[in-house]
């Protein structure tokens, strides 16, 4: 028991939303793309910690992730609008989502409701409003089609961070809250480890962004083997999780602004 603590505690350490020690780009497209693919990124994150604080499984923990969460949220929104392509259909996507956020930051902070399923779909559609608002504008800023493959690879990370977001969201509302309706979720570990090969054979990759690749692929196959065990332990996949997700971060601002 005090080996698996000690696991957790080692992979809490030194991982956070801290700068990344390498050759930042402060191109405002480089910086646009970096923000507009975590807040994508930052989606599943808000019901995972929601449903980790209602099991009081890490609860501290969870409602401090939530407010740095939220918080990154917002500042990548007045970042974003601030650089938005003049486009009208952007400009109305923005307000879109930017509308709905509005709504939703209050939802996912009442700690009293327990519509899990509500709140599931309106994560979802949080989700749709930000891939639509990305879709038009990585499509409309012609400065982009030089980086499309980078913005490709990003949102390779991106697609297995929420994933893994979504397990850990699946796994305790099954077990925990006894929640049947999972068909919210498709879950496919497979489709993410070849996501991971994809990124790691990228040719441009940062070689400190190919190095996060091996972490990756280890913590994905230990929330694997966590899925395939009788003993239901939230704790484990909060840390696995939370690791997960947190290296995503960095693969994106090695992937995205990281000039060498």
């Amino acid at each position: 028991m005090k080996q698996i603590y000690l696991l957790i505690f080692t992979i809490f350490i030194g991982i956070n939303y801290s700068p990344v020690n390498a050759q930042i780009s402060d191109n405002p497209l480089d910086v646009l793309s970096e923000k507009l693919l975590q807040n994508e990124l930052l989606t599943n994150r808000f019901l995972r910690n929601f449903i980790f604080i209602k099991t009081n499984t890490f609860k501290k923990k969870s409602m401090a992730d939530m407010d740095k969460s939220i918080a990154l949220f917002d500042d990548n929104l007045s970042y974003i609008i601030l650089h938005l392509p003049y486009d009208i259909k952007i400009k109305n996507d923005f307000l879109k989502l930017q509308n709905f956020w509005n709504i939703y930051r209050v939802n996912i902070t009442d700690f009293e409701k327990d519509n899990y399923r509500s709140l599931v779909v309106k994560t979802q559609r949080l989700g749709k409003y930000i891939k639509q608002l990305n879709k038009d504008i990585f499509n409309k800023h012609p400065e982009y089609s030089k980086f499309k493959k980078r913005i490709e690879i990003g949102q390779l990370a991106v697609h297995n961070g929420k994933k893994t977001d979504e397990i850990a969201i699946a796994y305790v509302l099954k077990y925990a809250i006894n929640f049947s309706e999972l068909s919210f979720f498709n879950i496919d570990i497979g489709n993410m480890r070849k996501n991971l090969k994809r990124i790691g054979k990228f040719k441009h990759l940062n070689p400190k962004a190919k190095a996060l690749i091996p972490d990756l692929k280890t913590t994905l196959e230990s929330i694997d083997r966590l899925l395939e065990k009788e003993k239901f332990n939230p704790k484990m996949m909060y840390a696995y999780d939370y690791s997960y997700t947190n290296k995503t971060f960095k693969l994106l601002k090695y992937l995205i602004q990281t000039t060498k």
